[in-house]
């Protein structure tokens, strides 16, 4: 068992619970826990439970019981809880947010009387507030086949937001973020790991709350597209798969990290039997790769990226390549994406002025402001 399961062991010990109330952990702190590689394995194997099923009453903690929470987990204060009622809220460690929806999913049963909302009913907690972008990120890292160690991406996001530059509108777009600006440092806080929930469990439970087609979170899950590899490679496919409406270029049908399977020849070229494209469009047989400009001073690594490329195009899909230096610098990405979206949207509908700022405005919530935020 990892640090943090072992401080829990006891945890009912710590809590002073007897089985009479349940403490959930929710908000900010929830999503904390989820990303921690330590803690991959403690929320991977722990039962999930619905709520209804919770024969105790929904509390917050008190201010000890906050104090013995964080330091068992490691977190910074306030401990963020979900309640039932408005009149169970706390001041200093502890802050509670009333979620009335929650016996209507799962918990993750971390000892006795402790619990984690699940993934889903995170994402419809969360969802109050959130943009377009911000619910797309939500939805897609908790679909996704990777996890962000915040603890890891905090200390490099304060060495960021000292050298990133504020950006105007259209007129400097061109100086944004550049491969020399920023380093790319995703991988520094990613790990591996099976994904938390599916699009689908996230929709159901937006609908059980009663949120319709037309609000923006059911939209997202209905729309967001599972199994990414890296936070780069969901705001990659945000651009090109969200409707033009939402700032994206419409392009419908996309699959995230499809596996190709190689005929005979193919598979001399590649030197492996299967491949997996990044972002596939079967409508078109036109695959598209991110290159973080990482492995180009990785020889095997590039070596194999050039092998993947001539095996698919051997058997007859279009591949393209999207650079961090273009990703991250708006008017070459612009057109790139409308040369990739080409042949997949409804060419009678014309891209007008509004329609460009919209695009422009969902590329800089996704790849500027947040990141400026730090």
């Amino acid at each position: 068992m990892t640090e943090g399961g072992d401080k829990m062991a006891n945890g009912g010990e710590i809590l002073g619970c007897q089985g009479r109330s349940a403490i959930i952990i929710g908000g900010a702190t929830a999503l904390e826990l989820m990303r921690r590689e330590d803690l991959a394995p403690l929320i991977a194997y722990s039962e999930r439970v619905p709520a209804r099923a919770l024969a105790c009453k929904i509390v917050a903690p008190t201010q000890q019981q906050a104090a013995r929470l964080l330091d068992a987990f490691e977190c910074a204060a306030p401990l963020r809880c979900v309640v039932e009622g408005t009149g169970d809220r706390r001041r200093g460690a502890v802050r509670c947010q009333m979620l009335q929806p929650v016996r209507k999913g799962d918990v993750i049963m971390l000892d006795r009387g402790l619990y984690l909302l699940s993934p889903e009913l995170l994402y419809l907690q969360l969802s109050r507030g959130m943009d377009v972008s911000q619910l797309w990120m939500l939805a897609s890292e908790l679909t996704a086949r990777y996890g962000l160690d915040t603890r890891v991406e905090t200390s490099r996001q304060h060495t960021h937001r000292a050298s990133a530059a504020h950006l105007k509108r259209f007129e400097e777009a061109d100086r944004s973020l550049s491969a020399s600006e920023q380093a790319d440092g995703d991988s520094n806080s990613l790990f591996e790991r099976a994904p938390l929930t599916a699009p689908e469990a996230l929709r159901t439970v937006v609908e059980s709350a009663g949120h319709g087609p037309r609000s923006l979170a059911h939209r997202v899950a209905s729309l967001v597209l599972g199994g990414a590899r890296s936070p780069k490679e969901a705001q990659l496919a945000a651009l090109l798969a969200l409707p033009r409406r939402l700032g994206g270029r419409g392009i419908s049908g996309m699959e995230l990290n499809h596996v190709f399977e190689l005929p005979r020849q193919a598979q001399v070229i590649a030197g492996r039997r299967t491949v997996e494209g990044d972002l596939y469009i079967p409508g078109i047989r036109r695959n598209i790769e991110y290159d973080s400009e990482q492995h180009h001073a990785d020889s095997e690594q590039r070596d194999r990226d050039i092998r993947k490329a001539n095996a698919l195009r051997a058997i007859g899909v279009d591949v393209r390549t999207v650079t961090r230096t273009q990703l991250y610098t708006w008017n070459v990405f612009n057109a790139r994406a409308d040369s990739l979206a080409r042949g997949t949207v409804d060419r009678a509908r014309p891209v007008t002025a509004p329609l460009k700022t919209l695009q422009y405005e969902l590329w800089h919530s996704l790849l500027v402001r947040d990141e400026e935020r730090g």
